[in-house]
């Protein structure tokens, strides 16, 4: 019986190259434009205030005026997603990039000084590992105190420990090639090493976690939103807004459904992108 023979890492890539002009991929990166947009620029989406219904009924039922409806104070729903915009991607933003900092460098540190550096920060990272992601993420938060900064931070912290172990596993890789070597043999020291060659050649899987990264920062940020933990209110957060709208499911489904879907559409659209550019890197 004939066997189909395994792809080559090039052949890999170059299918992995083409799916990132494919339709799905396309498709995600206009999801996660429009999701920019609203962030950066939310007043041309909307003209109705975030914080106040003014004179608008409450619960309307989605129409052309009030696209997602209003919700319990007749504010409209559709503008307090798109003003969340801005909170919900820049904690993303903020967890990603402190998971990535701090998770990197430990990962290239252990990872090239090998011995007992690289088993204290590995069992660290192993207790990390231990705590579940939204345990870990409740208990810095209430240790630092609410706050769109703080909720990002929190989540930050639990992405440490996947960035140091594909650093430290790409560090590895790198520090058994003939150019490294060369490299301490002419006289290089070891943080000139790391950063003329370690971190060059290493950094494109991290990079590619990063992204896969800000669907799950921005899951876990909606939650502890969705759990009170996050952003106060009446400021416009995604979990949040599907929190104040959970008592109203029966009567309301509007308030939960269609800002879920939103958030469902940007997580799905992060990953897309994110494992089409592992492909491509790896």
């Amino acid at each position: 019986m004939s066997t189909i023979p395994a792809l080559t890492p090039k052949a890999r890539r170059g299918r992995a190259t083409r799916e990132l002009f494919g339709p799905a991929t396309i498709v995600s990166g206009l999801v996660i434009l429009i999701a920019v947009l609203w962030a950066l620029f939310p007043a041309l989406f909307t003209h109705h205030d975030p914080n106040d219904g003014g004179d608008t009924a409450a619960l309307l039922a989605p129409s052309l005026e009030h696209w997602f409806g209003t919700d319990q104070t007749g504010r409209d729903v559709f503008t307090r997603v798109v003003y969340g915009a801005s909170q919900s991607l820049l904690a993303a933003l903020v967890a990603v990039g402190v998971g990535l900092v701090v998770g990197s460098a430990i990962g290239l540190i252990a990872g090239s000084r090998r011995g007992w550096i690289d088993d204290v920060l590995m069992r660290f990272i192993d207790v990390l590992l231990s705590i579940p992601a939204i345990l870990l993420s409740l208990s810095i938060v209430i240790v630092l105190g609410f706050g769109t900064i703080n909720a990002a931070i929190a989540v930050g912290v639990t992405a440490i420990a996947q960035f140091a172990r594909l650093s430290r596993a790409e560090a590895v890789r790198i520090n058994t090639s003939d150019f490294v070597a060369a490299a301490y043999g002419s006289g290089g020291s070891f943080f000139s090493v790391l950063y003329r060659h370690v971190l060059p050649n290493s950094i494109s899987p991290v990079l590619s976690l990063a992204v896969l990264q800000i669907g799950s920062a921005i899951l876990q940020i909606s939650t502890l939103g969705f759990l009170g933990y996050g952003t106060p209110p009446p400021t416009p957060e995604w979990g949040l807004i599907i929190a104040e709208g959970r008592n109203f499911v029966a009567t309301a489904w509007w308030l939960t459904v269609l800002p879920g879907l939103i958030v469902m559409a940007i997580v799905l659209a992060t990953h897309q992108i994110g494992n089409t550019l592992r492909k491509a890197t790896s």
